[in-house]
């Protein structure tokens, strides 16, 4: 195999490895009407706490603007609330409601079966190796 190749990109390669799984975890949530993207959110607030808007979108790695659109329809649904901070109005922070921390904690007795399976497939080990091959990419 020639890392070279620009078949062989790591842009390419880690992008269509993401689609891939992105799709094997729709699939799976899809019971809850939440996609990937919305699960990891939810998971987010759940496990971190209410953060501001820009926090949060860096936490998990998104612009803003991906991040407003997906709070936007989290919202509407009534799993996330968005409110402003009382000391400075530009700032945003976002929690989840109770029906969002009731959706998320049912999500993830679907997750766990699919997180275990991947896992299973990949190696535990393997795939640690590989969360710490990740963050070295993510510091280039």
């Amino acid at each position: 195999m020639d890392p070279m190749s620009p078949i062989n990109c790591v842009s390419y390669r880690l992008r269509r490895a993401a689609r891939i799984m992105g799709r094997v975890y729709d699939d799976a949530l899809s019971a809850h009407d939440l996609r990937n993207t919305q699960f990891t959110l939810l998971a987010a607030l759940a496990i971190e706490g209410a953060k501001p808007h820009t926090e949060l979108a860096e936490s998990l790695g998104i612009e803003t603007t991906t991040l407003t659109r997906n709070i936007d329809v989290l919202e509407r649904r009534g799993l996330v609330r968005a409110v402003a901070d009382l000391n400075d109005r530009r700032i945003r922070w976002v929690e989840l409601t109770g029906e969002g921390r009731a959706r998320y904690e049912a999500a993830l007795e679907s997750w766990r079966p699919t997180q275990e399976k991947v896992l299973k497939s990949l190696g535990t080990e393997r795939w640690l190796e590989t969360l710490s091959d990740l963050k070295r990419i993510e510091e280039v």
